[in-house]
């Protein structure tokens, strides 16, 4: 019965999220370019997942050992803090996942990248790098930057927006484009508004174990205020590229306001939302919303 164990602690429910940014970036490659990769698309996805469960799984570890998870947490029960998976069972799993997304985003870059960029090549290789560190900087160390006031937020911002849609987007086309920037924005807000509904969730327990969190620092209503501001703006980003954007129609229209109704009513549960545990039904309802948003944008570009 490990296996469920293990299916909690790679939390299954949150990788969505990489499916997002990196297939809305390939539907936005494919209609601008007709030879682009569906391979080179599987290696993104699959590297993608791999970093994030690597993520996911460190945060598990991470969490436990510093107390962060303990009995007072409202969000769901950690597998090492519940003793289901052994301190060393996780660090070995942490070892495997991180072996097993430099190899995937290794063959990625190889397939996907010339050797006579050389260049290029060195710098893709050092960000896979940057990412397997960060994916378990995030909670683990003697000073991991999740602990930190906005630095959560912030690579959320850069990892699930910028290098998910834009930096696939690079690989798909070898070619970055200005407006790339306002979907990478766009995503990348949506899962920023994601992780604050988790630290607005366990904004308590959180602080009281010295990890200070944006939602910790503002306090719960000024919290509300910038889960409803990063929303507001990520819905902007994304309104202003489909309007300068050539392939744009009444379909991709249709879609994204439809997508911003769905926004609207989460702000409003959101703002009166009063019992903390309600959270995590809002959590996964918002991972569903940035799933269709990015499919309705990619989808109707096509």
């Amino acid at each position: 019965m490990k296996l469920k164990y293990w299916i909690d602690a790679f939390r299954f429910h949150t990788l969505p999220l990489s499916f997002s940014g990196i297939t809305l970036s390939f539907f936005i490659s494919k209609s601008r370019m007709e030879n682009v990769k569906f391979s080179t698309y599987i290696l993104c996805l699959v590297t993608g997942l791999l970093l994030q469960i690597l993520a996911n799984i460190s945060n598990d570890y991470g969490d436990s050992v510093t107390g962060v998870d303990n009995f007072k947490r409202i969000g769901p029960k950690r597998t090492v803090q519940c003793g289901f998976i052994s301190f060393l069972e996780m660090k070995i799993a942490i070892f495997l996942f991180s072996i097993f997304s430099f190899l995937s985003g290794f063959y990625l870059l190889y397939k996907s990248i010339s050797y006579k960029n050389i260049f290029v090549f060195l710098f893709c290789i050092a960000i896979i790098f940057f990412c397997i560190y960060s994916s378990i900087k995030y909670s683990i160390g003697p000073s991991p930057y999740g602990y930190v006031i906005g630095m959560g937020d912030f690579f959320v911002l850069i990892f699930f927006g910028f290098f998910s849609v834009g930096g696939s987007y690079f690989l798909y086309t070898h070619s970055l484009q200005i407006d790339m920037f306002l979907l990478s924005l766009s995503i990348g807000l949506l899962n920023v508004a994601v992780l604050n509904i988790n630290n607005m969730r366990d904004m308590d327990n959180d602080y009281e174990n010295g990890k200070y969190t944006m939602a910790g620092w503002l306090g719960m209503k000024k919290a509300k205020l910038y889960h409803t501001i990063s929303i507001l703006i990520a819905v902007l980003s994304g309104g202003i590229f489909i309007f300068f954007n050539k392939k744009s129609n009444m379909y991709q229209w249709a879609s994204f306001i439809l997508v911003v109704i769905f926004l609207i009513f989460h702000i409003k549960r959101i703002i009166f939302l009063e019992e903390k545990k309600s959270f995590n039904l809002e959590l996964k309802r918002l991972i569903f919303i940035i799933l269709l948003y990015g499919l309705s944008i990619g989808i109707s570009n096509l």
